[in-house]
């Protein structure tokens, strides 16, 4: 074991995890009335938190606690109570208590979640929710953890559509109880930024002030990282000589425990104004697998489960395993779980090495700094020592200071080079960072300084006005008359194109195509916003086939969108008929994969779509193009349709490219065979004429 003057104290609350959300909100949430809590509850007994507060103490050497640990095995949807919704969904809440917590957090045991189900997390009085996790939360080692909520009381949320697409499971083997207000929730529970409640030293550099100036991209390398046991450290993610953002994340072997599945890691946990101490802790992942380790040279290189996403704007640092010596030394940190921190020692380090234990097989071989600006503390541990060059040639493994001492009392960083070879690739980082064991330095690497690909969107939908269910395809009257125009029609009728979109066209060859992959018509497809489903992101003019098939303008390829990887609702739209839009964001990336809304749960529920043949499609009759069929009354598609033909002699029909062929063969007809009017009235329900329909895109 590691002797005590080379450890820190991992002065942090236990369990204090999080993972990335994938969209959407709670049922009803902002909403003015009230939502009737679930009457499914699991109550464990009171705990005292005077007694749990005066059982440790802050000046104790890694005795401070904010919570402590409570053993469960709920299996929430057996227990939960259901409801179903009015939009085609049904829920499943369950409310977990542990009386006297100021906060609680929850370990899954089982976390398995069907396709489109979502779960959100929150406190009673709705103020906080975590959340929707889905299945792409999942975690190799099938668990997952929670960040905390305010209160004794936590509501668990389950979403799925109906007829639900699988059979998710979800058991809590745990909660931590939380008696310490360390994130200083309040009697009103009111959110706030990650705070550990005391703050490090006053001689510390925020990275955002002018000391930070020209250190921007190697602090966006550094990250916190948070245990299951309640401790944690500072590490940062490496670059390989390959540079393609492998996700290497190096840390401090006196940090590790074997529970790296479940470590949280907190990216740009910085304070935005140089005088502060909470920052956004919005940028995180979790887990993580080991890919070499050494116990004397004290580093562990992990493989973070997932690459963090362009959002959070990450480096890669370089580094230098020459071993020559550093000339000033750098280090970028959490001291004490505070925001990121800078300090320097401007003067060449000094080798020296400490033997860890009496009868150590060998030493480890460190770099000794003298601080000119700034310290380090406790959760500095594993924090990369930074050369003139801005390249890693170290760890911090011993040395906290304070203000006053920091010119007597040094700092050790367990040297990069040392770690470099070993008697496998279990215990040595070249085979990962330098497989051809040919580089002695490496600069950073900044994958957000590349073109970044484009967001592919693969999509099949359908129209119901020209969707023939004995052939399951579109017909193809439009196309074969030549009227499907080569320039997308939406921009010239004043629909206002987002985020780069507009004005595409396509070849005569694409539209000579025949068969089930000829063209039927223009769409438009729109990403919204994954938690706010009303922000337009990014739209694009698109082909739809006559199989559904929704494909760029080559008349082949899916869709590409300017914006980066991530989840975003799908929308489509056509001249005349009603859109519609996924009911839960779809996580979208540069490789496209099918989503498919013939039979995907839809944004408003049964009524978002008209079904023929078991398939979902658009409504038709939208003429006017204001999202509402109306038979009767003012503005509505019907005489716009008799318009269209001359607006006299209802029997009269005219060919061509027009928004009121609601059934896109070419020919506006209000009356006989084929007309467009009928399909206005069975849009609208068939039998009341004065009665309407909107689309349900919000």
């Amino acid at each position: 074991m590691r002797p005590l003057h080379s450890l820190f104290a991992l002065l942090a609350p236990a369990a204090l995890l999080a993972q990335v959300s994938h969209g959407g909100s709670p049922y009803g949430w902002g909403q003015d009335e009230a939502i009737a809590a679930p009457a499914a509850e699991v109550a464990l007994s009171p705990l005292d938190r005077a007694a749990l507060v005066g059982s440790d103490a802050l000046d104790v050497l890694g005795q401070f606690r904010y919570g402590v640990p409570r053993q469960l095995n709920v299996d929430v949807l057996a227990g939960g109570s259901w409801t179903d919704l009015p939009d085609d969904r049904r829920m499943c809440r369950l409310v977990l208590r542990s009386p006297g917590a100021v906060m609680l957090s929850l370990q899954f045991g089982v976390f398995d979640m069907a396709p489109e189900s979502r779960l959100f997390l929150y406190d009673e009085d709705r103020t906080h929710f975590l959340g929707g996790f889905t299945e792409a939360n999942e975690q190799p080692t099938g668990d997952l953890p929670t960040a905390v909520v305010p209160g004794d009381a936590l509501v668990i949320e389950y979403v799925e559509p109906v007829p639900a697409l699988g059979v998710s499971r979800l058991v809590v083997s745990g909660l931590t109880h939380g008696y310490r207000d360390i994130f200083a929730f309040g009697p009103q529970g009111a959110s706030r930024d990650y705070d550990p409640g005391y703050q490090s030293a006053a001689c510390h550099n925020n990275i955002i002030c002018p000391e930070g100036n020209g250190w921007e991209d190697q602090a966006s390398a550094v990250a916190m990282f948070l245990r299951p046991d309640g401790n944690g450290c500072t590490g940062a993610l490496l670059n390989n000589t390959a540079e393609d953002g492998t996700p290497y994340f190096h840390v401090a072997n006196h940090c590790y425990t074997a529970t790296e599945s479940q470590w949280v890691f907190y990216f740009n946990y910085e304070s935005p104004t140089c005088v502060g101490s909470t920052g956004p802790t919005t940028d995180v992942l979790t887990g993580a697998t080991v890919r070499a380790s050494d116990y004397f040279d004290d580093f562990v290189l992990l493989e973070l489960f997932n690459t963090p996403p362009p959002s959070y704007d990450v480096y890669y640092l370089g580094w230098d395993r020459s071993g020559n010596t550093p000339q000033s030394t750098t280090v970028i940190h959490h001291p004490l779980y505070d925001v990121k921190k800078i300090s320097f020692d401007d003067d060449p380090a000094t080798s020296y090495q400490v033997t860890p234990y009496q009868g150590a097989p060998q030493d480890t071989y460190l770099w000794r700094t003298y601080w000119d600006d700034g310290i380090v503390q406790a959760v500095s541990s594993g924090s990369p020592a930074l050369d003139q060059n801005k390249r890693m040639v170290g760890h911090m493994w011993e040395g906290a200071q304070t203000c006053s001492n920091s010119a007597t009392v040094y700092t050790g960083f367990a040297k990069f080079d040392r770690s470099w070879n070993g008697s496998s690739p279990a215990n040595r980082l070249r085979d990962w960072l330098d497989p051809s064991n040919s580089t002695t330095a490496l600069d950073g690497f900044d994958p957000n300084g590349q073109p970044s690909p484009p967001v592919l969107v693969q999509v099949r939908t359908l129209l119901g006005g020209c969707y023939d269910p004995n052939t399951g395809l579109h017909t193809d009257a439009l196309r074969a008359a030549g009227m499907v125009p080569l320039t997308e029609p939406y921009t010239a009728a004043g629909f206002s194109h987002v985020g780069g979109g507009g004005n595409e066209s396509t070849s005569a060859g694409v539209l000579a195509t025949t068969g089930p992959l000829a063209v039927t018509d223009w769409v438009v497809l729109e990403l919204r916003d994954a938690n706010d489903p009303t922000a337009v992101v990014a739209t694009r003019s698109a082909l739809l086939l006559r199989n559904g098939n929704v494909v760029d303008v080559d008349g082949s390829s899916a869709v590409a969108f300017a914006v980066p990887p991530g989840d975003h609702y799908i929308a489509v739209r056509h001249r005349n008929h009603l859109g519609l839009m996924t009911q839960n964001p779809q996580m979208l990336s540069t490789t496209p994969s099918l989503k498919d809304l013939r039979s995907m749960p839809l944004f408003g529920g049964g009524q978002a779509a008209v079904v023929i043949d078991g398939q979902k499609c658009l409504w038709p009759g939208d003429v006017t193009g204001n999202g509402v069929v109306a038979y009767s009354g003012g503005g509505n598609d019907r005489d716009a349709i008799l318009s269209a033909i001359g607006g006299v002699v209802p029997t009269q029909v005219v060919q061509g490219y027009y928004a009121a062929d609601a059934n896109l063969d070419g020919t506006v007809r209000y009356a006989g065979t084929n007309n467009d009017r009928d399909l206005l009235l069975q849009t609208v329900g068939g039998t009341v004429p004065t009665a309407t329909r909107s689309d349900l895109l919000p």
